[in-house]
């Protein structure tokens, strides 16, 4: 049974269903990198949880508050396509539970959309959909490649904007993913860096560049992911890098350096191309994991103080994988949406959606 708690946001407050624990899991799509430093002993099955209808609840509350305040608010989810469609794991957690419920019908079929969690979102961005899903400049499984774009094509289908992120080296590999997210109808932005840290800003123009306005994701013809800033010597610096540029739309961490906040000035700025037109801003928000940087983090912190700090990210020693579920982690997140809303961003991408994987892997159930 999945209860409510009341979630204080400063000035308002926000709704977020406090589960008991829960749980899911992904198509031919990523599965955690490197398994955890903890142990689990063996779970009763009926302790397991959904984990990704937390993940869901969590972004579809997110989504109500932000909508409320700004119905322009742009709700954009990074990955994760299971939580659109519904996937084997899900529909085996169901079935283990309940082996009756199958054939009367109870439950939604393999495949279905989730569409509460549809209407929650306005769209979707997809990393190496095309090229790098696995590694830099490595052209996409076809298996993964149709995962993933089978979400897409439900959500473009419903209206909703495919944004696309691949990461190529190879020219004709960079014309084929074009090709590919063309053909989607996707907002797409090819990355040859070569290591995925999203901080440069391209030389030249990129294809589609115009002067026009843009006021709304639908008529976006151009994207820019800046996730790191590491490679100026200010958030001034930063700032004036960007605002050089016509993208349509700016992605964003919104922490120059990871731990100075952009302000409500350096938005209004960033709000406007170089050649004058408006343009949308977008933060991205992680909600899977804990980022030692953040204004949140305190120093005392570590894994198991407090309780849902569940263990190091493998991947990333500044951050830790949450237990997301947990109401004092739900209210930082509700914090920072508000912050993010505060300063006038247009829209915000829920990174880290894919967070209940390391605790599915760490759940079989069969």
């Amino acid at each position: 049974m999945i209860g409510r708690r009341a979630f204080t946001l400063g000035l308002g407050s926000l709704l977020l269903s406090t589960p008991a624990l829960a749980e899911f899991k992904l198509p031919p799509a990523k599965k955690a990198k490197k398994k955890l430093l903890k142990i689990i002993p063996e779970t009763p099955l009926e302790d397991i949880p959904n984990h990704r209808q937390y993940m869901r609840d969590i972004v579809i509350e997110l989504s109500v508050y932000a909508k409320k305040r700004n119905p322009k608010f742009v709700v954009l989810a990074r990955n994760a396509p299971e939580l659109v469609i519904k996937e084997h794991r899900e529909e085996q957690w169901e079935i283990a539970r309940d082996p009756d419920g199958a054939d009367s019908g109870k439950f939604t079929p393999l495949g279905s959309v989730n569409r509460p969690y549809l209407k929650a979102i306005d769209g979707l961005l997809l990393d190496g959909a095309f090229c790098g899903h696995d590694a830099y400049g490595k052209l996409t499984d076809d298996d993964v490649t149709q995962a993933l774009t089978q979400a897409a094509a439900a959500l473009a289908k419903d209206g909703r904007r495919i944004l696309t992120i691949d990461y190529c080296r190879d020219r004709k590999d960079i014309a084929l993913a074009a090709k590919k997210a063309a053909a989607l109808k996707a907002l797409s932005y090819i990355d040859q860096d070569g290591d995925k840290r999203l901080g440069r800003i391209p030389k030249g123009h990129p294809a589609g560049e115009d002067a026009d306005h843009i006021t709304n994701l639908t008529a976006a013809k151009t994207l820019l992911p800046m996730l790191r800033s590491d490679s100026y010597g200010s958030r001034d610096d930063w700032v004036q890098a960007l605002q050089t540029t016509n993208y349509d739309v700016l992605l964003l961490d919104g922490f120059w350096h990871g731990s100075e906040s952009l302000t409500f000035d350096d938005l209004k700025a960033l709000k406007f191309k170089a050649v004058g037109s408006q343009r949308l801003v977008l933060a991205n928000m992680q909600l899977g994991r804990a980022v030692d940087t953040r204004y949140y983090w305190k120093r005392e912190w570590e894994v198991g103080n407090p309780s849902w700090l569940f263990a190091h990210d493998p991947d990333d020693d500044a951050q830790m994988v949450v237990e997301y579920w947990n109401p004092e982690w739900k209210e930082i997140i509700g914090a920072y949406l508000k912050g993010i809303l505060d300063l006038g961003y247009d829209g915000v991408v829920l990174d880290g959606v894919d967070a209940y994987l390391p605790f599915e892997d760490l759940t079989p159930i069969d």
